[in-house]
């Protein structure tokens, strides 16, 4: 059963997570994407990029020694890198208000884990933040087939995290309540900036 877990765990890292989520949207909603470029630059950027910290680690000596810990770190560091360079590539390029949603919500929710993990010493969990932020981001661009789907992934995920150690259930409910506020940020001030 923990080779399940284990597996579970693997195939929903938040980086898989956002690629299948880009795939999705340049599907079923075209019209966010100007062209097949703007897919690959979020592909990188949300997804290899941040993925890239789990193999260096063991080639960078001071998160080598660190472990567990240390590669947690070094992989928060690349995928806040990722969403920081993907953000910016997408107002400079111009990208569609969705994709730049999209950017805002990886990036605000990857600044905001890094805040609460590095400053105030407050574990939340990124594997939760990384799948509800495509669930949410689905629900809000009317993508309501892949919300299902993505939602009914939590499940097993936040079992996994649970039977594995990995988290407490205040951590990955921490990681889920970052992602919505995120979004919900977003959400408002595009409504400010509108009025």
């Amino acid at each position: 059963m923990e080779k399940i877990f284990y597996f579970i765990r693997k195939i929903t890292v938040p980086p898989i997570f956002a690629m299948a989520f880009l795939f999705v949207m340049y599907f079923l909603k075209p019209a966010y994407f100007t062209s097949v470029r703007q897919l690959l630059c979020g592909l990188f950027f949300l997804g290899i990029l941040p993925m890239l910290g789990y193999p260096l680690q063991k080639y960078i000596p001071y998160y080598k020694k660190k472990g567990r810990e240390g590669q947690r770190s070094l992989a928060m560091i690349f995928c806040v890198a990722g969403y920081l360079l993907g953000t910016l590539t997408a107002f400079v390029t111009k990208a569609s208000s969705a994709l730049c949603i999209v950017y805002l919500e990886y990036l605000l929710s990857g600044i905001a884990m890094l805040v609460f993990n590095k400053v105030f010493h407050l574990k939340a969990s990124g594997h939760a933040c990384g799948i509800i932020g495509p669930v949410l981001l689905s629900v809000y661009f009317h993508m309501y087939v892949p919300a299902v789907v993505g939602g009914l992934l939590v499940i097993p995920v936040l079992i996994s995290s649970l039977k594995l150690k990995r988290h407490t259930m205040p951590q990955l409910l921490g990681g889920c309540m970052i992602a919505a506020v995120c979004l919900g940020f977003i959400e408002y001030f595009g409504y400010l900036v509108s009025v």
